[in-house]
């Protein structure tokens, strides 16, 4: 993480560097939204207005940690050690928040895959939550879009 940490200090703006808990959240999310290859316009809308409200940004700012996030993610991006971050400087409800935001963008297109199911419950268990709770918000989110089977 400390790596992680000095690249985006090192790659940002001396005078205003991303802070890391953002920089970690926004790359989790990319990674999510190139989980079945692409990332859609869809999928960048949800992410840019998950962190345009989870940390109260502006369009430019949001611009700017998304592109810093796609740095990081293009060199390799660690699951363990941005999802531990996270799990340390978020509450539970952030957290929940995120793994929902991460079932809206799988389901933008209205279709799941085989990886794209794996990965969302793979980092919401490094996350810290529990099976239940990752369900939960699936199914929150398939209700929210009109695809829920009950």
């Amino acid at each position: 993480m400390q790596r992680f940490k000095g690249d985006a200090v090192r790659d940002a703006d001396p005078a205003r560097p991303p802070d890391p808990l953002r920089l970690a959240t926004a790359a989790v999310l990319l990674e999510i939204g190139y989980a079945d290859g692409t990332l859609t316009t869809e999928e960048t809308g949800d992410l840019v207005t998950y962190l345009k409200r989870a940390f109260a940004l502006g369009d430019e700012d949001a611009a700017d940690l998304v592109n810093a996030a796609q740095e990081i993610r293009n060199r390799t991006i660690d699951h363990f050690a941005m999802t531990n971050f996270i799990r340390k400087h978020a509450t539970l409800e952030e957290r929940v928040e995120i793994v929902r935001t991460m079932w809206r963008m799988v389901y933008s297109d209205r279709k799941l895959t085989d990886y794209e199911n794996y990965l969302v419950r793979k980092l919401a268990d490094l996350l810290g939550l529990e099976h239940h709770v990752m369900i939960e918000a699936k199914v929150a989110v398939l209700r929210e879009l009109g695809m829920a089977t009950s």
